[in-house]
């Protein structure tokens, strides 16, 4: 059955209303449908899905945010949330289990592989005499491990607490502390740390926890979801319109309205459907936590306490990605699954100041993605022959440093901007060249390109800073001190990546299962987290 995702809205009154149908949106209210809720999903662009979308050129489909997900094998986290959920038939290839990722600075080569103990026998064939120093970070890891299988048994947090003190110890702390304290070795504290580009944070400004708890998250296996990205969201999409509830996109959500402390419903406008107003008792935000906050919402509903966090919050980086066809089929040259970290030096903090000061690095560090081959049975990727390839790295956010102004930002009218186009150009050989260390003859053999920046991130998600990340997961936006689901306004919830359950589309997922729960229920979470209840719901 076909669904119209666009033209029609025929009720007003919801149980809930779920404003961005990013990955945590879709996870909630798919979740909350097949629970018996009517829900409705508002979002501002044209296709659902937020950062897990595919944007398409001829004879090309990019992935828009999504390159790679940790821990997808049949009982991992995600596929029990979206088996939950009724999201049907995603299926995962998974990468290079002896290096889906690899790291690659000027005198060598590192591969990081699936499993905590072959990742520890990897650092000591490469540095044999930091032996205590590697085995003091793998304790970590697997306090970790053991931390987080709380959330699936809860009862266990009795005699996995206490047998965790290292975490505890270091948990409000650097990951640049962690690591001195492990080593002085800048080449193993590279490696480490190598994996940086995910959550945008040198390691002497990101939680300890999310940089060693982001290398944990890919140890269990890393995985792309065939067919990209957008498959997921399809699937959560789908599931929640055969479930009975109501998509409606290119709807700008122009107010959450409240009255008396608690949520009414919202105020939206399409040029299809017109300027309405629809009501609900709970509506859960996936847009950005400060648009949520201090314009949906706004400041004065809140507390003033509550203002001065929401708008003091440190936002991650911006990124920028070049999406690139590259006529050289390295999927016929059996090229491994594998993504590339590319360094110049082992001075991660460099860059980071730089773009902090609104400048672009100098010679900046280099992610590369190979669509086409981490989705081998895909053939819509590029055209034959041609490989899609895509390229990232740190960018700074602001108009000015891309050559524009605000005002010609928000209007979108800087697209048509010489200077930006400019900018863009040079940041674009730049990325090139990084990638030329690993694949010399790539600027010989560009046959397609489009460049992704901040800006564009802001105009297609209303990102606050164009950031993918949501709030910096710095010590002091970690843990208890990063937003929950729940808001002091009474049936306003929160979803998304600057919620406690982090970024990713791990993190995001999570946090729609939660937000679901906190209207549903918190038994929704044993019953999606435990593998036996969770098998049983595809």
């Amino acid at each position: 059955m076909t669904y119209d995702r666009y033209r029609t809205l025929d009720d007003d009154t919801f149980d809930v209303i779920v404003v961005g149908a990013g990955t945590g949106g879709l996870t909630a209210a798919a979740l909350l449908t097949r629970r018996g809720k009517k829900v409705l999903v508002l979002d501002q662009h044209a296709v659902a899905g937020g950062n897990a979308t595919i944007f398409k050129r001829s004879g090309y489909q990019f992935d828009i945010g999504l390159h790679y997900i940790g821990g997808c094998h049949p009982e991992g986290v995600i596929p029990r949330i979206l088996r939950a959920a009724g999201a049907q038939n995603v299926e995962f290839e998974e990468l290079d289990p002896d290096g889906y990722d690899t790291l690659v600075f000027p005198d060598f080569q590192f591969r990081v592989p699936k499993g905590i103990d072959r990742f520890r026998d990897r650092l000591v064939k490469y540095f044999p005499r930091e032996v205590s120093g590697i085995d003091r970070y793998i304790r970590l890891l697997r306090q970790i491990q053991s931390v987080q299988q709380t959330l699936v048994r809860p009862a266990s947090a009795l005699w996995t607490m206490p047998r965790s003190l290292l975490l505890a110890r270091w948990a409000h702390r650097t990951f640049k502390d962690f690591l001195d304290s492990c080593t002085d070795d800048p080449r193993l504290q590279a490696v480490l740390a190598g994996q940086h580009g995910d959550y945008a944070l040198p390691p002497s400004r990101a939680s300890v926890l999310v940089g060693a708890g982001l290398a944990l998250h890919y140890l269990e296996g890393a995985y792309f979801p065939r067919g990209g990205g957008q498959v997921v969201s399809d699937r959560l999409a789908e599931a929640i319109e055969r479930q009975g509830g109501k998509i409606l996109l290119t709807a700008r959500v122009e107010r959450i309205l409240t009255e008396s402390g608690r949520v009414r419903g919202a105020e939206l406008f399409s040029n299809q459907v017109g300027r309405r107003t629809v009501h609900a008792p709970a509506v859960v935000s996936n847009a950005d936590l400060k648009r949520t906050v201090l314009e949906l919402v706004g400041r004065e509903q809140f507390s003033a306490e509550t203002v001065d966090r929401v708008s003091g919050f440190e936002m991650a980086p911006a990124l920028a990605m070049l999406y690139l066809g590259y006529d050289r089929d390295l999927r016929a040259e059996r090229h491994p699954s594998t993504n590339y970290w590319i360094y110049p030096d082992y001075d991660y903090e460099r860059q980071y100041a730089a773009v902090l000061q609104g400048e672009f690095p100098a010679d900046p560090f280099a992610y590369v993605s190979i669509a086409s081959v981490k989705d081998p049975t895909n053939d819509k990727l590029a055209p034959p022959g041609v490989t899609n390839m895509q390229v990232m790295s740190l960018a700074p956010h602001s108009p000015e440093s891309w050559g524009v102004s605000k005002v010609e930002a928000d209007s979108t009218a800087y697209r048509k901007s010489e200077t930006y186009r400019q900018a863009k150009e040079k940041y674009s050989r730049q990325l090139v060249a990084a990638a030329t260390r690993v694949f010399p003859d790539l600027a010989e053999r560009i046959v397609f390109e489009e460049l992704a920046t901040p800006l564009t991130h802001v105009r297609y998600t209303g990102s606050t800073d164009g950031t993918s990340y949501g709030i910096a997961a710095t010590p002091q936006q970690f843990l208890r001190r990063r937003p929950g689901i729940r808001t002091e306004i009474e049936g306003l919830y929160l979803c998304g990546a600057s919620t406690r359950m982090g970024h990713g589309i791990g993190g995001v997922t999570l946090s729609g299962l939660f937000a679901a729960a906190a209207i549903v229920g918190r038994e929704l979470i044993g019953e999606v987290m435990r593998p036996a209840v969770a098998s049983s719901a595809s």
